[in-house]
């Protein structure tokens, strides 16, 4: 008996995937073969890949598509099952048409994104623990499920990807909280808002979704790592509150309401040992007392009001210089810093405003005031340096690209 005249049972000898079925037309044989000669000139082939051991034959197939993973099983027997033991499921709707129909015994089959995942996730191993599950999907309903399905197996590392979607923005929720999520990974039109109490949860990237609570992040106590990266807050919120008791790194980058900057950055992040900020600078900034903050990079830019757009309030460019002192008197206690160029020069026209500011960085070690790309620093006003090393004459000044530093202190 096949379900939906398209896969065998689990007894079966055949492949739970047919291979009429997923195998594309001009589909090549993946494993590598080697030609060895005897005595009479004949030549024997031999398949290399299928002598490697089953859990490194696995290993490798977590690192691409389950779908060309499935196809693996029309190698040879050997690949047939293969593909049930994977611990990394990899769904990209991209790899799908609308609709792929196939002639099977006489039969039509039609073949869908979400089908194809529906016969992954009931025909795979069941005894094989999953580690991680990685979406990129249109639909919001397939996206929804497969959330739901790895919450509820305890599946560790989820990553969701929708950004094939422009249409509208769609919830991502869950009714029940999880001990076993430690990593996630939302990008796309997607709207962010609470969760119930993740304990297990330390690692969260959100990328291009919609913030749509000032304060979405405490539900996370154990939360270590938090990357916001072109996430949009509506205009109705009054600022973000990134409440974290355990955070050590944050990154938040060009994040905005349209079109302007967020009205309040508010930082209750008492172990934070990093930081790094870009984009528009917020209206205004707080954060408590951040005794082990040992690294931040700025990299803040200006807000010009649109020509077509005079009527939304932005803050004027007087605004903007006293905004970008507050946030460096907030992080005074950072022992390292890393100016952009657009950083250095806003505070460059805003020596009579520091030369009126009585604290700075007391703890400062290193002072990196990156150049733009393929060009020396310019010369700053001389209040800048007055100012950064005012109480940390010992602090060395280096003009290192950013991503030189980075990669020198992994």
């Amino acid at each position: 008996m096949q379900l939906g005249g398209w896969i065998p049972k689990k007894s079966s000898i055949h492949p739970p995937f047919h291979s009429h079925v997923l195998t594309e037309r001009n589909m090549k044989r993946t494993a590598r073969t080697s030609s060895t000669g005897d005595a009479y000139g004949t030549q024997e082939q031999e398949d290399r890949l299928s002598l490697l051991p089953d859990a490194l034959l696995i290993y490798i197939l977590s690192f691409v598509d389950t779908k060309l993973a499935v196809q693996s099983s029309t190698l040879s027997k050997r690949w047939v099952h293969l593909w049930t033991f994977l611990p990394v499921l990899n769904f990209d709707s991209s790899l799908f048409e609308e609709e792929q129909t196939y002639t099977l015994d006489n039969f039509v089959v039609k073949v869908t994104f979400d089908n194809f995942i529906e016969k992954v996730l009931a025909y795979r191993n069941g005894l094989i623990k999953i580690d991680s599950v990685n979406l990129k999907v249109s639909d919001h309903k397939t996206m929804a499920r497969v959330f739901r399905y790895a919450l509820s197996h305890g599946v560790p590392d989820v990553s969701i990807d929708t950004s094939q979607n422009l249409s509208k923005y769609h919830p991502v929720s869950c009714v029940n909280s999880s001990d076993s999520l430690t990593s996630l990974t939302l990008k796309g039109m997607l709207n962010f808002g609470k969760f119930p109490n993740f304990l297990g949860l330390v690692s969260l990237r959100l990328e291009r979704v919609k913030i749509v609570e000032s304060e979405p992040f405490s539900c996370f106590p154990n939360l270590e790592e938090l990357h916001l990266v072109n996430c949009k807050l509506p205009s109705e919120l009054p600022g973000l509150e990134v409440i974290a008791f355990r955070l050590s790194r944050l990154t938040i980058s060009s994040c905005f309401y349209h079109p302007i900057p967020y009205g309040k950055l508010v930082l209750l992040t008492p172990k934070l040992a990093s930081l790094d900020l870009g984009g528009l600078i917020p209206m205004s900034f707080e954060a408590s007392e951040l005794p082990l903050l040992e690294t931040i990079h700025i990299d803040c830019c200006f807000s010009f009001p649109r020509a077509f757009d005079r009527s939304v309030h932005q803050p004027d460019e007087t605004q903007q210089k006293l905004n970008l002192i507050n946030i460096l008197r907030c992080l005074r206690t950072a022992r390292c810093v890393h100016l952009s160029p657009s950083t250095v020069k806003l505070l460059s026209i805003s020596h009579g405003m520091l030369a009126e500011e009585h604290s700075s960085f007391g703890n400062l070690k290193v002072l990196n005031l990156i150049p733009p790309p393929n060009k020396p620093m310019s010369e700053l006003h001389s209040s800048v340096t007055s100012y950064l090393l005012k109480d940390s004459p010992q602090a060395v000044v280096k003009t290192v690209p950013r991503y030189t530093f980075r990669w020198i202190n992994r």
